[in-house]
């Protein structure tokens, strides 16, 4: 399933920017700390208020004032993150919507691609992009249905669109959603 080419807004990796994470628009916060990680906290205050925060190991520290050093540090951070919130999230989701189609994959993979959230090939394998978990639940579980909906139909016949749509009837608001959203949801570091 491609992405559109998105234009403008591209995530910057920097303090105070804001990414979505299931959906929702998270502020970004960076700090350094002994050893790298990244996770999630609501501000205790407004329940609205989300943050990713991304600590930076402090062995290079010197190194992290500049700024695309920095950048590259969190791109890092937060691509592992997402793997592994892809990894816990969309092989169970699979699994359940595996049980409501009826198609089953041979094997799934969690990967980052360029220019498409999903892929099946003809060797019933489905991929996923680990950007994905930057929409919304209902969003994901629509392009899980898409590339296992490829598994019957390795095309984008009428007949696949009328699977998609007996699997996944609001496919066409989820679409919708992964174009209106595209330009916020590349990963690009600016130079």
């Amino acid at each position: 399933m491609a992405q559109q080419q998105a234009q403008a807004n591209h995530f910057d990796f920097r303090h105070g920017s804001t990414i979505f994470l299931f959906g929702n628009k998270v502020d970004l916060v960076i700090r350094t700390g002994q050893k790298g990680q990244v996770f999630s906290e609501q501000n205790m205050h407004n329940s609205q208020q989300n943050y990713l925060i991304v600590i930076i190991s402090e062995r290079n520290k010197e190194r992290l004032t500049d700024v695309g050093v920095l950048s590259k540090q969190v791109k890092k951070q937060l691509e592992s993150y997402f793997k592994e919130q892809a990894k816990n999230y969309i092989s169970p989701r699979l699994a359940e919507l595996t049980k409501q189609t009826s198609l089953t994959p041979k094997q799934i993979k969690i990967r980052q691609y360029r220019a498409r959230w999903g892929s099946c090939n003809s060797r019933q394998e489905v991929s996923f992009n680990y950007l994905l978990m930057m929409a919304p639940p209902w969003v994901i579980d629509y392009v899980i249905i898409h590339e296992l909906c490829h598994l019957k139909h390795l095309n984008h016949s009428t007949s696949f669109w009328q699977l998609v749509a007996k699997h996944c009837p609001y496919y066409q608001d989820a679409k919708r959603w992964l174009t209106t959203h595209q330009s916020d949801l590349v990963w690009q570091l600016t130079r």
